[in-house]
């Protein structure tokens, strides 16, 4: 069952209770007030009676039945008795069923002057104490209402027929326009069956209306932006990777066919290995530096914790230093830092240690200086560390974070493009940022951490 059918169903149902409440009240309220009004006319018939017994003599009972059964307000299958104040019947018109009576009843009719009620046959009856003309009269009529309940079921019939109509028409007409409100939904997912993965480029129409649908498809086409921003950065990535890992292959197999080529005990050998062996290590940083930033790009959740940003930064001096000794690194802690607690960082320490080797090797490896500047300040519940170091030029700001990106200078020099972008990633992954800036002749990157949890709300 589609949507569109069962909500239409739900409506029909839900307006069919309605519709059923409504006209059982219609049906309810004419019955009441054709029985109030059938018991009226008897009530009336009973007091006609006893006010015309009441003043003829008793030799003219039999021209009052004649009258009374010629009566305009004759009823069907009407029929009255009336008692005096001993209970003795005085007066019983000309019907052969009579009214079941006893002398409790008459007795409940003199109490409470004014009784009415259904008998066994469905006849209504009524019971009524007369005291005029001095008096002491009980009278009990009773009828048929056969027009009445005959336009009673008439109307029942009227008001099922209505029902059923009712119903049709409200399941129809909930039918037709929540189609036309689908409509937009159909056409929708019409749109998203044309999409594929190689037609991630087309956007959703939409209407400008400012409704669900459109927010759908705003959210939908919003979505389709991300994913193929995850797509070309994949296709990139795959394509960049390849091409990263083919040459070194490339030069490693170069070396082995030289390797091979020269005779047993050649004094070139040694040479040969040792270039083999730095292609190798080089190869296993990249493939590495290779998975690292897949992690962080998939947002593999890596455990977190409170780490000391200066005593890392240290280490990851010392680090650098060992491979490159002309590294000059200068620290200044900020004002804003007044205890232990201020540098203290809620994130990875090995992704740290990462992220601050691969800023203090960038600018190593591809600054016209070998010194580094290092800022660390305090901000409202965050840490900034800012690595300058002087520059020719400002660099790409739209490239530079880009995977395997190599600007001009690095020409010649060893990397693989990966370290700024996984800097990034690592930012990014702990709810931080890296920022680039050229500033007076100097290359400024600014790193921004969150500060561990007991220092975020400063």
């Amino acid at each position: 069952m589609t949507t569109r059918v069962r909500l239409s169903l739900l409506f029909a149902a839900f307006s069919l209770v309605l519709l059923v409440g409504t006209l059982g009240v219609i049906y309810i309220s004419h019955a009441q007030s054709r029985q109030h009004e059938f018991f009226e006319r008897l009530r009336a018939q009973c007091l006609r009676t006893a006010t015309m017994l009441a003043e003829v003599k008793a030799a003219d009972r039999d021209l009052l039945r004649i009258i009374d059964r010629n009566s305009i307000h004759r009823m069907y299958d009407e029929k009255v008795l009336l008692f005096n104040q001993g209970n003795e019947l005085v007066y019983s018109s000309l019907d052969d069923e009579p009214i079941p009576y006893s002398n409790s009843l008459l007795e409940r009719v003199r109490q409470g002057g004014n009784l009415e009620w259904r008998d066994n046959d469905g006849d209504e009856v009524v019971g009524l104490h007369y005291t005029g003309d001095g008096k002491d009269y009980v009278v009990l009529a009773s009828a048929y209402d056969k027009y009445g309940r005959q336009e009673l079921r008439n109307l029942l019939r009227t008001l099922i027929i209505a029902l059923v109509l009712g119903a049709l028409f409200i399941f129809g007409a909930g039918y037709f326009f929540i189609g036309m409100a689908f409509r937009p939904l159909e056409h929708l997912a019409a749109a998203i069956d044309r999409m594929d993965i190689d037609r991630l480029d087309q956007q959703l129409p939409v209407r400008g209306r400012k409704d669900e649908i459109d927010r759908l498809a705003v959210g939908y086409n919003a979505m389709l932006r991300r994913l193929r921003q995850a797509f070309d950065l994949q296709k990139a990535f795959v394509g960049q990777a390849s091409h990263e890992l083919r040459t070194p292959l490339a030069r490693m197999n170069s070396v082995v066919e030289q390797a091979l080529a020269l005779p047993p005990g050649n004094p070139g050998m040694p040479g040969l290995l040792h270039t083999l062996q730095a292609d190798i290590s080089e190869q296993g940083k990249l493939i590495e530096t290779l998975l690292l930033l897949q992690q962080l790009q998939a947002h593999i959740p890596l455990a977190s914790g409170p780490v000391r940003l200066d005593e890392v930064l240290y280490t990851s001096i010392a680090e650098v230093r060992n491979a490159h000794p002309e590294l000059q690194a200068h620290v200044d802690i900020g004002t804003g830092v007044a205890t232990e607690e201020h540098l203290v960082v809620n994130t990875n320490e090995m992704l740290l240690r990462t992220a601050l080797r691969n800023l203090l090797l960038n600018a190593v490896s591809y600054g016209p200086g070998y010194r580094v500047d290092i800022a660390l300040d305090r901000l409202p519940g965050k840490l900034r560390s800012r690595f300058s170091n002087r520059g020719d030029r400002a660099l790409p700001a739209d490239l530079l974070f880009q995977p395997f990106f190599r600007g001009p200078q690095s020409s010649g020099k060893p990397g693989s493009g990966l370290g700024l972008s996984i800097v990034q990633q690592m930012a990014r992954s702990t709810g931080g940022s890296l920022e680039y800036a050229f500033v007076d002749g100097f290359h400024c990157f600014i790193l921004t951490l969150p500060l561990a949890r007991r220092e975020s709300g400063l």
